[in-house]
């Protein structure tokens, strides 16, 4: 299984579908060892044997980024696993909430925004950080790759909270990776665009122009394993856009495309 991340280990949270899931199974098939993390145990086995089978190495670890608690026991479980944490890669959020949510700012209760904020920001990029942090500075060519979105740098009706979220963890990433510096530790994030994620699908892309089809969780992969690999050891503090140009593309914004991302 040698490849891009061959001697890694790698923690990427919400890895039981979509985006999480591609990510997981590109990083373990390019060498990585990787603890999959999220709230349904029976889909994250199942992430788990589908890498196993084909050759990987991986672990389930059930993770609520929601609690602090469950975060950084998650982190010790995955150091006391695998030796070592090298990788860390803050992909969930709480779509479902998000979802729900899809209402204007006077609108939106402070409950309503707490959970979209702790869901997307706090828990899942600061607490993960935080405690991942030192068994990072401890390891040879550590990074961090947190998942951003097209809502970072546009904004859309009725996705004021995620949109806030989303912002921060790119000013956030960049205040990790200063920080990071004299630790050997490299902070980027991944702006994803327009990505259709249902069932989870974790094939690769079918090709097209690149303003004329949606992403697959795989175009996200590709670029994850980069930033967390050695080849990108002089990168950090970056936001690599994995959108297909749409963010360049005014012709092509509109709020309900942009709720994909």
């Amino acid at each position: 299984m040698a490849g891009l991340m061959q001697g890694k280990v790698a923690l990427v949270s919400g890895s039981t579908r979509g985006i999480g899931r591609s990510i997981a199974e590109h990083l373990a098939a390019e060498g990585a060892k990787v603890a999959v993390t999220g709230r349904t145990v029976e889909k994250g086995e199942k992430v788990v044997a589908r890498i196993r089978e084909a050759g990987g190495e991986a672990e389930f670890l059930a993770l609520d980024v929601t609690d602090e608690q469950s975060v950084r026991e998650v982190i010790e479980r995955t150091v006391e696993r695998f030796g070592v944490l090298t990788t860390l890669v803050n992909n969930a959020a709480p779509t479902d909430v998000v979802a729900g949510t899809i209402k204007s700012v006077a609108e939106t209760s402070t409950e309503e925004w707490n959970r979209i904020l702790v869901g997307t920001l706090t828990g899942n990029v600061f607490w993960a950080s935080k405690y991942a942090w030192p068994h990072l500075a401890a390891s040879e060519g550590a990074s961090i790759v947190n998942i951003s979105s097209g809502q970072a740098i546009a904004g859309f009706k009725g996705f004021g909270a995620y949109g806030a979220a989303k912002g921060a963890i790119d000013a956030l990433t960049r205040t990790l990776a200063v920080e990071g510096g004299p630790d050997g530790i490299r902070a980027n994030s991944v702006l994803v665009g327009r990505v259709v994620a249902l069932r989870g699908d974790a094939g690769h892309h079918t090709g097209g122009g690149r303003l004329t089809r949606i992403g697959n969780p795989m175009d996200i992969a590709y670029a994850v394993a980069y930033l967390a690999s050695d080849h990108a050891a002089f990168v950090t503090g970056s936001r690599l856009t994995s959108d297909g140009g749409f963010s360049i593309n005014g012709d092509a914004v509109t709020s309900a495309e942009a709720a994909a991302g």
